[in-house]
């Protein structure tokens, strides 16, 4: 489904503006084994929707690992994956090298400090970063320097181990031992998340790009014992590190609790991953 201006809940994604490099401290290589990659029908909406032919420059904001820079890279002439997080940058160069993608340049940079300098973008993605950044700002910046018919995708994959919209009961079990842990409110790191006073949406809206449209996409998704907890140490709110000592007490306590649910330790969930584009 391709809608255009249609509301929906992104809305609920808090937003943590900082440019604290410890948010991500320690979570790069449960970042690039455990984070579920985005699903093939995704990157085919995208290729066709902007005629991607191996030219043109991409540039990835927040790239993490590479979860979307990566199966992007060869669709264009050159890449750049941004990230602040040297730890997230090695583990990304190492999976490209691995894979022979050689047009990605890596950059330690936060978005707002990257010079743009006389680069033009046909594409600018953003996966689970974007609420990050200092967004108005950065979107004039993208606008400026993207292409006539190019254009902007932000999006994220929707996997929540703090709240999703249809909750699994396993989910809900998963969420409320990390709260026993680590607090009831949700942290960013050794900070604590703040709601977004803006929508994305009305963010893409107000800027140069002047509306934005929407792609919807739903599958199932299956996770294992190992998957669930690597893929908690990869976020801002569930490090490994923030567990201190009591890390081996909160991981049986998670596996016993889980088992009791799922006794063959296999976690299915219904996944809805939205996509919000804006062309230029």
């Amino acid at each position: 489904m391709f809608h255009k201006n249609v509301k929906i809940s992104l809305n609920k994604i808090k937003t943590y503006m900082s440019d604290d490099r410890e948010i991500f401290t320690g979570t790069a290589h449960y970042y690039a084994k455990y984070r579920p990659g985005y699903p093939p029908d995704f990157f085919d909406f995208v290729i066709k929707l902007f005629h991607l032919n191996g030219y043109s420059k991409l540039l990835d904001l927040g790239c993490g690992t590479g979860q979307l820079t990566i199966p992007l890279a060869p669709q264009f002439q050159e890449a750049i994956g941004l990230d602040p997080e040297k730890e997230m940058l090695t583990e990304a160069k190492k999976l490209a090298d691995s894979m022979a993608i050689n047009n990605i340049n890596w950059v330690e940079s936060t978005a707002e400090n990257f010079p743009f300098g006389q680069n033009v973008f046909k594409l600018t993605t953003m996966g689970a970063s974007f609420h990050w950044m200092r967004q108005d700002e950065i979107l004039n910046q993208i606008y400026e320097h993207t292409e006539v018919g190019g254009g902007l995708v932000i999006t994220s994959n929707p996997t929540s181990a703090w709240k999703n919209d249809y909750e699994e009961k396993w989910q809900a079990t998963r969420r409320g031992i990390v709260q026993k842990y680590l607090g009831q409110e949700r942290r960013a790191g050794d900070s604590i998340y703040v709601r977004p006073k803006d929508r994305f949406e009305d963010i893409i809206d107000r800027s140069p790009f002047g509306r934005h449209e929407e792609w919807t996409h739903e599958y199932e998704q299956s996770w294992t014992l190992d998957s669930v907890i690597g893929y908690l140490y990869s976020t801002s709110f569930a490090a490994r590190r923030l567990f201190g000592d009591q890390i081996d007490d909160f991981e049986q306590e998670l596996k016993t609790e889980l088992l009791r649910l799922e006794p063959n330790g296999i976690f299915k969930e219904q996944v809805r991953l939205t996509a919000l584009i804006a062309t230029k």
